[in-house]
């Protein structure tokens, strides 16, 4: 299921969409669980989720031998249209870093819900926060298998026939 797609615009669009619905629905979740006891909390955290995505477009996927194409995932098409090229050589080193940002927006919805329960039980937030629960460790690491990266680093089949991306080749100058 991880092939390349073709390069255009409507299809990278797609790609990233459906590869990473169910993550974009946990931070949903996670903001909208949060926002129910704390709504800056809520903002702070939707703003950490945003800024751990591109922070992985920029340490991590810019190093993927996809950079400048159509990888299954559609973060490479991203990546190469904000951040210059790195090094692939470096991808194994690097790829550790996708928990560095994931596993905090992963986290704080539980870490923070759990004494709000505790000291004052709502059925309101127990139903968010298992959706969050089901959404963030089940649904969306069993999606991402089919859907997501190709862990090209793990070895996954190179990128030898991923189309190049026409609106990402070469990166920005």
């Amino acid at each position: 299921m991880n092939e390349p797609i073709r390069p255009s615009v409507v299809g990278i669009a797609k790609v990233f969409l459906r590869s990473n619905a169910p993550t974009f629905a946990a931070y949903v979740l996670g903001t909208a669980t949060i926002s129910l006891f704390c709504p800056v909390g809520a903002a702070v955290y939707a703003a950490y989720c945003i800024a751990g995505t591109v922070a992985i477009w920029a340490t991590v996927c810019v190093h993927c031998p996809y950079y400048g194409r159509v990888c299954p995932c559609g973060y490479s098409a991203m990546a190469s249209s904000l951040f210059r090229r790195g090094d692939p050589g470096v991808l194994p080193r690097r790829h550790w870093l996708i928990w560095l940002f994931v596993a905090p927006s992963w986290l704080a919805p539980p870490l923070a819900s759990v004494p709000v329960l505790l000291s004052g039980f709502s059925w309101t937030l127990f139903g968010f926060l298992v959706a969050f629960l089901f959404t963030a460790f089940v649904a969306a690491p069993a999606l991402a298998g089919i859907l997501g990266c190709c862990d090209y680093w793990r070895g996954c089949p190179a990128p030898k026939a991923a189309p190049a991306s026409p609106s990402t080749q070469g990166g920005p100058a």
